[in-house]
């Protein structure tokens, strides 16, 4: 028994349908991922006192911007710094009204 043409059409259109649909969903998967980049503000009237670590880009800065980024449970950070600062590889993801004296974190994609 074989197929007749009519129908081995209809079924090649629906295994395309299909493959280009998984496509389009593992895409879409992909770029969401990769897009996975948050930015944090630390206030300058935080009440810690990181503002000196943060502004020398020193090691502590590193520590305390990490452990920002994992207590609001994001990954690790990728990069910080005053957010009076500009041409920074976060200008084009700074946010609107921000304080004087605030500092940015861009934070990894939520722990899960």
């Amino acid at each position: 028994m074989s197929i007749a043409t009519p129908d081995r059409r209809k079924m090649f259109r629906a295994v395309l349908f299909l493959i280009s649909g998984v496509l389009a969903v593992f895409a879409l998967g992909i770029s969401a991922r990769a897009a996975g980049t948050r930015i944090l503000i630390i206030p300058p009237d935080d009440g810690y006192g990181f503002q000196e670590c943060l502004a020398s880009k020193s090691a502590c800065g590193l520590v305390v911007a990490d452990a920002w980024c994992e207590a609001h449970g994001l990954k690790a950070s990728k990069s910080f710094g005053p957010a009076d600062a500009s041409g920074t590889a976060m200008d084009e993801e700074r946010p609107a009204n921000i304080k004087p004296g605030s500092f940015l974190v861009a934070c990894g994609d939520a722990v899960n």
